[in-house]
């Protein structure tokens, strides 16, 4: 019986140093985050809009439960179209990731994106972790919207046909 219970209490110690609290996001990852648009043609990386790389955009952050990871995430000062406004805020949680849409209805450099997405349009936004993020699945509040589990390290958020990209709209996905 002593060895069961100094067994349990090892076990016990170990979860807790791996700070395993239950979360499918593990809090203090770094996260990358690129974004890919497919419209009429392969699917290519944001900055190629621009004639730019694909990691031209990338931006990072770290898993944090208390803050936003990317307030304004898409924003690019000094592109060839002028300073771009952020598109989103995602903020990622442990068992859930939110996108807030930012711009309002006259932003200069969205106001010519915004409506109902078309058939066979997607946008997505890879999310690749410093460390396995532990989700196995997602699902949004959005009928539109989906998440793609590409690896251990690697999800990606997909908005498709049918999504009303207006001023306001909101998506939360719950991963397990």
């Amino acid at each position: 019986m002593k060895r069961l219970i100094g067994l349990v209490v090892v076990v016990a110690a170990l979860l807790a140093a791996c700070g395993d609290n239950g979360a499918a996001i593990p809090e203090g990852a770094d996260v990358t985050l690129r974004n890919t648009l497919e419209e009429d043609g392969p699917e290519t990386a944001f900055p190629a809009l621009f004639e730019l790389p694909d990691e031209a955009f990338d931006e990072n952050g770290t898993v944090s439960f208390s803050a936003s990871e990317f307030p304004t995430a898409l924003a690019q000062p000094g592109t060839p179209m002028g300073d771009i406004s952020g598109l989103y805020d995602i903020d990622i949680d442990a068992d859930s990731i939110t996108f807030t849409l930012l711009p309002t209805a006259d932003d200069p450099f969205w106001v010519n994106v915004f409506g109902v997405f078309p058939d066979g349009k997607f946008d997505r936004y890879y999310l690749t972790f410093s460390e396995p993020h532990g989700i196995t699945s997602g699902t949004a509040n959005n009928d539109s919207v989906s998440l793609r589990v590409d690896s251990d390290t690697v999800v990606v958020v997909e908005i498709s046909g049918g999504y009303d990209m207006n001023p306001g709209m909101e998506f939360t996905i719950e991963v397990e």
